[in-house]
């Protein structure tokens, strides 16, 4: 079946389309350099992949944020983050997931197992000396850097608090999404195909891709769970189950924002928010901030 399928047009349409799926477009990268200086290293992930980190050195006194950017881009995306979370004395830590950036890897999971490089190197920032055991951690992560969070978090035990914007609920369904909105295309059987080829292709069980299980994972740990208003492809449904996994979770509705783009108009009251609920959650900025 598979390879009478392969044959036809709708074949060749699938393997473009599970190419999305599998291999992120590592040409996507900005033109920027961080105007912080940062510390580089490399950590080893389960699969043996080497991934690319940073360590931005701040306040010896101040807690420590993990950055996690999202999918097709790197860990450059995310410096409106950092620069503003190490003006208030944070060390920040950031790393390329896995086919992103820097770091090797042919194939992303879409946050299903990038968990795995995101210990990897929290574990080699504190081998490294760069983060200490006894330093406060908390994680922020946008999309599917926001997914991963959320997938990994029963066994990210060192990560305290998490913030975590724009997460899809099931990855499934924000596929479905994309498919319409880009290519019109409604969902129907032919996403699941999409599915089950990437599979036989790569081996991953994309379709097992359901932060809105793996959140649960967080437990009794401060959880802040940001939604962007005018998110076309993780809506305001995605949000409300993930709330309704963590009834414990703070929210932020950021009205006029697009994907991602809550620290955007404008930042002040969105850096406020991030900041009361890092302190309330005893991830401390600089003593004299």
């Amino acid at each position: 079946l598979v390879v009478a399928l392969l044959g036809t047009g709708s074949g060749f349409l699938s393997i473009a389309l599970s190419n999305i799926l599998m291999f992120p477009d590592r040409g996507n990268l900005p033109n920027k350099v961080p105007s912080i200086p940062g510390i580089p290293f490399i950590a080893q992930n389960a699969s043996g992949q080497k991934i690319a980190a940073w360590w931005y050195p701040g306040d010896p006194a101040a807690g420590a944020v993990l950055l996690c950017h999202g999918h097709c881009v790197n860990h450059l995306h995310i410096l409106d983050m950092a620069e503003f979370l190490h003006a208030a004395g944070y060390n920040i830590l950031t790393l390329d997931f896995r086919a992103h950036g820097l770091s090797e890897g042919r194939y992303t999971t879409i946050g299903l197992h990038e968990w795995e490089d995101v210990d990897a190197v929290i574990r080699a920032a504190e081998a490294n000396g760069l983060l200490p055991p006894t330093m406060p951690l908390a994680a922020y992560g946008r999309s599917m850097g926001a997914a991963t969070l959320a997938n990994g978090s029963a066994r990210l035990e060192r990560v305290g608090a998490f913030i975590l914007e724009s997460s899809f609920a099931e990855l499934r369904k924000i596929a479905a999404r994309d498919v319409r909105r880009v290519g019109g295309i409604p969902d129907c059987f032919l996403l699941d195909w999409l599915f089950a080829l990437a599979r036989w292709r790569s081996g991953i069980d994309y379709a097992s891709n359901r932060p809105v299980e793996g959140i649960k994972g967080v437990g009794g740990r401060p959880l802040l769970l940001i939604h962007d208003g005018l998110d076309p492809r993780a809506t305001r449904e995605d949000h409300d189950r993930l709330m309704a996994a963590v009834p414990t979770a703070k929210e932020m509705i950021v009205p006029d924002a697009g994907h991602v783009q809550a620290h955007r108009p404008p930042p002040a009251p969105f850096e406020s928010l991030v900041l009361q609920f890092l302190n309330d959650a005893r991830i401390l900025p600089a003593p004299s901030k």
